[in-house]
């Protein structure tokens, strides 16, 4: 039994729908029944995270992390505290996204920034790095 105007299923022996009240039907039609394809942005077998950026700077951290979420492109920080035992030579925060968002990621920070294709690469491939610490457009 389904609901025609909200769609909720429900078992044998109900005959109204409880949110929209009205009579429920044996089957929807099938214009009802929308396909969702699944979103595979972030899943580790679809689509791993990859490393975006790296730094120190809690405010470009922060930056980023509002134009990733302004874009909605998936993002997970992970941020390291040094310790009186434990000091790390590793950066304090680092950004990652879905393997499949970072080009769009990388043009969205390059627009934001006004950063052009001139960047020096990073690993010497075509793929330009983002910079250690960047000013924001004025």
């Amino acid at each position: 039994m389904f609901c025609p105007v909200c769609k909720a299923e429900y078992r044998q022996g109900f005959t109204r729908c409880a949110d929209c009240d009205v009579e429920l039907v044996a089957e929807l039609p099938s214009t009802a029944i929308a396909i969702i394809e699944p979103d595979h942005a972030g899943d580790p077998e679809e689509d791993p995270f990859c490393s975006f950026w790296k730094g120190d700077d809690p405010r470009i951290h922060a930056e980023l992390c509002e134009l990733l979420g302004n874009e909605g492109i998936p993002y997970k920080t992970f941020r390291r505290a040094d310790t009186l035992f434990n000091i790390s030579a590793k950066t304090s925060f680092e950004i990652g996204i879905p393997y499949s968002q970072f080009e769009k990621a990388e043009a969205v920070v390059k627009e934001a920034y006004e950063i052009g294709d001139e960047m020096e690469s990073r690993d010497g491939k075509d793929n330009p790095a983002l910079p250690e610490a960047v000013d924001p457009p004025k």
